[in-house]
């Protein structure tokens, strides 16, 4: 409607809460090349980001 505001959401918080629900980190190897591959440089990013 017209007038109406805005939700304000924070989108971090949802996609982390979705993960876990899911069970994502149990379902995806993140040590192997996804299809289609990253290119290494993305690719070494997301293994560091394990490392966290």
């Amino acid at each position: 409607m017209s007038g109406d505001e805005e939700p304000v959401v924070n989108l971090s918080e949802i996609l982390r809460e979705v993960y876990q629900e899911a069970a994502l980190d149990l379902a995806i190897d993140y040590s192997v090349q996804p299809v289609p591959p990253l290119s290494e440089g993305d690719f070494q990013w997301v293994r560091s980001l394990m490392e966290s």
